[in-house]
């Protein structure tokens, strides 16, 4: 879990304020292509001990997710003041890391020197995989 962030959901229930968390594996999320899943108040309640059938578990579904705790390239994507996170900023970041990385593999091992990312060749090995993703 290289890149992760913590979910947290705080809500009151019957006077008591609760707030349960849960650590989330972004290099996970990022590669199922899914939109901040509601799966996520489910595995944050099933954690904290909050049952699948419950007022508290109804309660938290409206209630607005919040983040903390970012760690890896998550960081620059978490706002520490209002506790949200990018996660479109994030995904995009993840997936030129993802492209970047296997284009050095690539060029490592046809001309056996490190990829200079200033360099054209990068540029026009960039361009070419972002053509075939298309």
């Amino acid at each position: 879990m290289k890149n992760s962030i913590v979910v947290k959901i705080p809500f009151s229930y019957k006077g008591q304020f609760f707030e349960p968390k849960r650590r989330i594996d972004l290099d996970e999320w990022v590669t199922q292509e899914t939109p901040v899943p509601m799966e996520w108040v489910k595995q944050v309640a099933a954690e904290n001990g909050i049952g699948s059938y419950s007022y508290e578990l109804e309660v938290m579904e409206s209630s607005e997710l919040l983040f903390e705790s970012p760690t890896g390239l998550a960081i620059p994507f978490f706002d520490e003041v209002t506790g949200h996170f990018d996660f479109e900023g994030f995904k995009q970041h993840w997936q030129q890391n993802q492209s970047l990385s296997m284009l050095a593999d690539i060029h490592q091992s046809v001309f056996g020197a490190p990829l200079d990312t200033d360099s054209k060749v990068y540029q026009a090995m960039l361009q070419a995989y972002q053509a075939g993703q298309d």
